[in-house]
């Protein structure tokens, strides 16, 4: 990777060129079924230094600050069980509404409270879905357009796309499909650098449709 450039976080200099390829997820609703939709999008680099990256590892470390972002909505399922409670009519209906609303308050605090600790953790100890190559994606990312159009945008290093022993964890990260990975590392062996973005419409790489399932985020 090339050295030297300008970070696109910092503006300093002394930065790594990542390159970076894009997936387009087109999320698409039919006859009561939820289908995706997945296609290669640009292929780019990403000047990023190693104080950013370590920087950007650090704070999604830490658990306090995941849980200030995490907590807005069982806070507002909070103060709407309260507005429930001094606004409502019917006594039965009213404690009802108040009780169900504050159960769901706290089990999704409770369940984003044991997400953020484990996550944290596995950041800390660089393990799992939360390596070094996924905190410069994610900090790329950052720093990227999340949807084109109708479609979410994924940012995954080039490097991990070529690699197929990788395949399976970036499935995990991410949601995209190993086929999907796989025509994307054929793709980019056959394709020339100079036509890799006016080719993307090649055979190869057309979307292919994928089951529903959750995305790994973060």
């Amino acid at each position: 990777m090339p050295e030297n450039c300008t970070c696109r976080k910092c503006g300093g200099e002394g930065a790594t060129s990542f390159p970076i390829v894009t997936f387009r997820t087109m999320t698409v609703r039919s006859g009561g079924k939820i289908k995706k939709y997945q296609a290669m999008g640009e292929v780019m680099s990403v000047e990023l230094c190693p104080a950013c990256i370590d920087a950007w590892t650090a704070q999604r470390a830490e658990p306090r600050t995941q849980m200030i972002k995490a907590m807005k909505y069982p806070l507002l399922l909070a103060v709407l069980a309260v507005v429930i409670h001094f606004l409502g009519t019917a006594e039965i209906v009213r404690w009802a509404l108040c009780i169900l609303f504050a159960g769901f308050a706290v089990a999704i605090a409770v369940s984003e409270y044991r997400r953020i600790r484990r996550e944290t953790a596995d950041i800390r100890a660089c393990k799992g879905n939360f390596g070094r190559d996924h905190m410069t994606e994610e900090l790329a990312a950052s720093l990227l357009p999340a949807k084109h159009e109708d479609a979410h945008l994924t940012y995954v290093l080039r490097s991990r796309v070529m690699d197929a022993k990788q395949h399976q964890q970036i499935c995990r990260e991410y949601g995209i499909s190993k086929k999907k990975l796989e025509s994307v590392r054929k793709y980019l062996i056959v394709t020339p650098e100079s036509e890799v973005n006016k080719s993307l419409q090649a055979p190869e790489i057309t979307a292919d449709k994928k089951p529903n399932r959750r995305n790994r985020r973060k």
